[in-house]
């Protein structure tokens, strides 16, 4: 039975897919080992199922050779520096694996990028670009995972002062300023951890291959407000105003403290640029042939996602 090295345990996606894993049994907790750099952060399910936990750190090759020692399957988990960095951590992640003998890396991109996620003008997605074309070339065994975008997070693409909380008893309108309509094909993020999980159980059929994990239907932001003001009762404002206004726009209006903006204008306003070409629209039904049922999106999640709390 291969040994699986876990990354990304603490984060939103990884937290889930380890989740999954111990409690539907997928994967013996023997034969899982989590690398953290902060093992105090790793969730408290790992220690109840007695799962081994080390420190590895992507930044220190040193605690990386250590805790992937005895591995045969590395799952790594996109490092979240959104910059060049990225790219030298997961070079280094992956270098190391092959030292100490690893043979097969799962590694998780995103659904940016269209068809194939190498053709992307959002500055994130270049690091998984890189990413990918290195795994490709450097002689490993390899499974990319393109990560459909999690439906928890529509507020990010409707403003970003959208909380996505709706209060019993509100009734002022919304003010939703964006550069432009995008649509994605979002995804639950606890179904895409569970389809993780099961390809993490299941890796040998899917080497070599490159996996599209997206939510049933493509959602462009003016349906999702149609879907608030059904539920809600409220007005939304949908402002779409190209990039240096929007940007401009939620500046002067506080809509993120000063310390943000940089993030405002290189990274939320760029995810516009390439929504526009149509980067997040795919829609595969792998997922939910994997999962035996429909994979849910924004629209499957509506009431639970929109109705006043």
């Amino acid at each position: 039975m291969a040994r699986y090295i876990l990354t990304g345990t603490s984060g939103r996606l990884g937290s889930r897919v380890l989740r999954q894993i111990l409690e539907k049994k997928l994967i013996p907790s023997k034969d899982l080992i989590i690398s953290a750099s902060s093992p105090d952060r790793v969730p408290a399910i790992a220690k109840e199922y007695g799962v081994e936990i080390r420190r590895g750190d992507y930044t220190d090759t040193a605690s990386l050779r250590t805790s992937f020692a005895g591995g045969d399957v590395l799952f790594l988990v996109s490092h979240n520096d959104p910059g060049v960095k990225r790219v030298e951590y997961h070079k280094n992640a992956i270098e190391t694996a092959r030292a100490v003998g690893v043979k097969t890396i799962i590694y998780t991109s995103m659904m940016f990028g269209g068809e194939t996620g190498l053709d992307s003008v959002i500055g994130i997605q270049q690091g998984h670009i890189h990413t990918t074309k290195y795994l490709e070339e450097c002689g490993v065994e390899y499974v990319i995972l393109r990560e459909g975008l999690y439906a928890q997070v529509w507020g990010y693409y409707a403003g970003p002062p959208v909380s996505g909380v709706f209060k019993k008893g509100d009734t002022q309108p919304l003010e939703w300023v964006v550069p432009s309509d995008s649509s994605i094909a979002w995804v639950d993020i606890d179904d895409l951890a569970e389809g993780n999980a099961l390809i993490l159980a299941d890796y040998t059929r899917y080497i070599g291959q490159t996996l599209r994990l997206t939510g049933p239907r493509s959602t462009p932001v003016s349906e999702i407000a149609k879907l608030v003001e059904q539920r809600t009762g409220r007005k939304v404002n949908l402002r779409f105003v190209g990039r240096d206004e929007a940007v401009r726009y939620h500046k002067e209006h506080g809509s993120v403290p000063r310390e943000a903006f940089g993030w405002l204008e290189d990274n939320w306003a760029g995810w516009f640029e390439g929504l526009a070409r149509g980067e997040g629209e795919v829609v595969d039904p792998f997922l939910g042939q994997l999962l035996g049922r429909p994979a849910r999106g924004v629209v499957e999640m509506a009431d639970e996602f929109f109705t006043p709390k």
